[in-house]
């Protein structure tokens, strides 16, 4: 379940409040009829050759999550899991219900659904920084130095295979500190 005419459906099947959320946080005019949507998308993918509805979902999580629109963004981080073909897309929304679920942290449940959601990209080897940085400081915060450790070293060495040599410098110091060396 992944083409575009899968999502059209899905976004047809939205409630129109669920619709105008999704309009809204995608920038895109997602009008009520199925075939009309399917057309839209199809526009939207091709001026983005790259885009799959998982990451048009995804995306779009990330930002309702950002505007605190946090059913819809968990919704439609589900809907981006469940369309993921790829790990990458499977990465990308982890992370998106990850951030959803930051939003609301200080709930055990939430917190508990964020950490599950970051566990789940880190394992999948995403080289973004958020999920890295808000786990090793929540297990830093609670008293888990070798935890916090692990995260620092995994997240170490994914950016830097990515080529992100600045936050992969970052993970390092943090490790030094975790270990008793540098007090960066």
């Amino acid at each position: 379940m992944g083409s575009w005419e899968d999502l059209a459906g899905y976004l047809a099947g939205l409630s129109g409040e669920d619709r105008d959320g999704f309009s809204r946080h995608a920038a895109l005019d997602i009008p009520e009829q199925e075939n009309a949507v399917c057309g839209t998308l199809r526009a939207y993918a091709a001026g983005d050759p790259a885009a799959t509805p998982s990451v048009l979902l995804a995306a779009t999580a990330m930002r309702a999550a950002h505007s605190r629109d946090l059913d819809l963004a968990r919704r439609l981080g589900a809907a981006a899991l469940e369309f993921s073909e790829t790990v990458e897309e499977r990465q990308l929304a982890h992370v998106a219900l990850a951030q959803a679920h930051f939003q609301n942290r200080r709930d055990e449940e939430e917190l508990s659904r964020f950490e599950e959601h970051c566990l789940a990209a880190v394992e999948l080897g995403h080289a973004g920084t958020f999920c890295y940085e808000r786990l090793a400081a929540l297990y830093e915060f609670r008293g888990q130095r070798e935890e916090a450790a692990r995260i620092s070293r995994r997240a170490a060495e994914v950016l830097r295979a990515a080529g992100d040599e600045r936050a992969a410098a970052r993970f390092e110091r943090r490790l030094r500190r975790l270990s008793g060396g540098d007090s960066d």
